[in-house]
């Protein structure tokens, strides 16, 4: 049995989607199961063991900036590319846009299966109903599931990685074994836009405060789009800190948070990475998307938000005038209380 998966979001995404893909495994043990995936999730989908093979592809139609007619060029040339490689079921995860069931629609698989979004989803076999306001992200995987008679037994994440990525990792840390006592704490400073970001005088009294009250070795992270606001972040700390921005791999990182006690993030991939790998997790989370939704994934996650009335707002950036930021009242003394009472129950 040829099974294809269209996961064509984003590296959070991905994660969330875990239970579901280890479900579907269950479900067909001997089938082969192929995932389409954007560049950024692919090295953590070469890992899954869920997978027998993963196609990359840049879906221009869940981008910003791109003209219409980019937009479908690449809608079409996705559906030549399934097209060409016939299965006998695909599932499509997405629910956010209409070209997302007319691509699986018209992909050529026997059973095409996706959430039911209107006309354009007339060309699927079977269709999932558009997921309640309120469910978690990972029970929005599972419902599409559903739709194929199939019920996860267990809703946790996992993460992959080899020796290598380890080693790889703990290459750019300083040339010392940590001090018996002394924690670990990763503070991730991006985020996938402006409007959920933390802004840097946050990040920078909060590095400062971790290291007075804890003593930890903090690690910096973030990718190298955020090379430019990790300066900000850092030139002014008098705390020493090991700055790994720009230079690790998604695998990389998730091996170095393995022997972390506590990440800390605002709402990004790294951040869910972080909670699949079962670190404890402190989140920074804007009013921009829901967070009953959204939120990380795991029994160890704390996440701090504000519920302003303009949430959740989807922009890409607040748009608000009147000064008012959501990010801006979460304080970094609520950030240090929450690590230190994750660290006093690790003891």
């Amino acid at each position: 049995m040829e099974i294809v998966l269209l996961r064509l979001d984003r590296i959070g995404d991905f994660i969330l989607g875990i239970p579901a893909y280890r479900a579907l495994r269950q479900a067909h043990p001997d089938a082969r199961i192929s995932v389409v995936v954007p560049s950024p999730v692919a090295e953590l989908a070469k890992m899954c063991p869920y997978f027998d093979e993963v196609f990359i592809f840049d879906a221009l139609w869940l981008l910003p900036d791109y003209p219409a007619w980019d937009r479908w060029k690449s809608a079409l040339k996705l559906v030549k590319f399934l097209r060409s490689k016939p299965a006998d079921l695909l599932l499509d995860f997405r629910y956010q846009n209409r070209l997302d069931p007319l691509v699986a629609g018209l992909s050529g698989a026997k059973e095409r299966v996706g959430f039911d979004l209107g006309w354009v989803s007339r060309f699927l076999t079977k269709k999932a109903p558009p997921p309640p306001e309120d469910l978690h992200q990972v029970d929005r995987n599972l419902l599409l599931l559903q739709a194929v008679g199939i019920t996860a037994v267990e809703r946790k994440l996992e993460m992959w990685f080899d020796e290598h990525d380890h080693k790889t990792g703990e290459n750019y840390l300083p040339p010392q074994e940590l001090l018996p006592g002394v924690p670990r704490i990763a503070v991730h400073i991006g985020a996938a836009t402006p409007s959920k970001r933390w802004r840097e005088e946050s990040f920078e009294v909060l590095i400062h405060e971790l290291h007075a009250n804890t003593q930890a070795d903090i690690l910096v992270l973030g990718g190298e789009g955020d090379l430019g606001f990790s300066q900000e972040v850092v030139d002014g700390l008098e705390c020493p800190i090991v700055n790994l921005v720009g230079k690790l791999t998604l695998r990389q990182t998730a091996a170095l948070m393995k022997d972390c006690k506590v990440f800390i993030g605002c709402d990004s991939g790294a951040t869910h990475l972080a909670a699949a790998c079962g670190v404890p997790v402190v989140s920074l989370f804007s009013a921009a998307n829901e967070v009953e939704v959204w939120k990380p994934w795991g029994p160890q996650v704390k996440v701090l938000t504000r519920h302003p009335a303009c949430s959740p707002c989807k922009a890409h950036e607040c748009r608000r005038t009147d000064g008012y930021f959501c990010m801006a009242e979460i304080k970094p003394e609520d950030v240090v209380a929450e690590v230190k009472s994750i660290l006093a129950e690790q003891h």
